[in-house]
């Protein structure tokens, strides 16, 4: 099996370059629909009682673009924890297939990549007490290194398996208008092999993500 590592200690401290203007559960399927999938969609009972989180995830994925000759794939993809997986400001634990809704919806987090690919940190409560996290990932297409071979990370391949071995540091500061992802280092998820095509195979996609800035 391949590796394909996205990122690097080198791209990982250029990432505060970025800007952004914006100052039940779910399984993870393919859709090849014209809108694609995503929690964050007005309508969404689980965020009817905090509407802003839609629009603030909306309007960041709409100004964040992926690196030139990328594009950010019509699929969001999402992953819970329970609460027990909480240390200070990290989260760990092994994260589930889902979006995590028997609760409100609370406190977003924004963390980014050096390719642009973005993390969306939610805390879900219940009567006051946290019973969870999810995290909602939107990353970018990865063509493979060789021409003429399928890509590596695509609208057509389903994403699964997000792992954070390192934990997702949460910085509680607010002054983009939401949490930010302090560091989420070597986070892994696996990129399936295509239905329609018999030449490809499972990938592993290791990424980090940091605070993006804003203004």
């Amino acid at each position: 099996m391949k590796l394909v590592v996205k990122y690097s200690l080198l791209a990982f401290s250029l990432t505060s370059l970025i800007l952004i203007g914006s100052c039940g559960k779910k399984e993870n399927t393919v859709n090849t629909g014209p809108f694609g999938t995503s929690p964050f969609y007005q309508g969404n009972p689980a965020l009817s009682s905090n509407p802003q989180i839609i629009s603030q995830v909306q309007s960041i994925k709409s100004t964040v673009s992926c690196l030139p000759g990328r594009t950010r794939l019509m699929n969001d993809v999402s992953f819970y924890v329970n609460s027990n997986s909480m240390s200070g400001t990290t989260i760990y634990g092994n994260w589930q297939s889902g979006f995590m809704s028997n609760g409100t919806i609370s406190n977003l987090y924004v963390g980014v990549s050096a390719w642009r690919d973005l993390m969306f940190l939610t805390k879900v409560t219940n009567g006051g007490q946290v019973v969870g996290y999810n995290v909602t990932l939107s990353y970018c297409d990865v063509p493979n290194a060789y021409v003429n071979y399928p890509a590596l990370v695509s609208n057509d391949r389903a994403l699964v398996y997000f792992q954070a071995p390192n934990g997702i540091t949460i910085n509680t500061a607010t002054s983009c208008g939401y949490g930010l992802i302090a560091a989420a280092i070597n986070t892994v998820i696996v990129s399936q092999r295509s239905p329609t095509n018999p030449y490809t195979s499972d990938y592993p996609i290791y990424t980090s993500f940091t605070k993006p800035a804003c203004q």
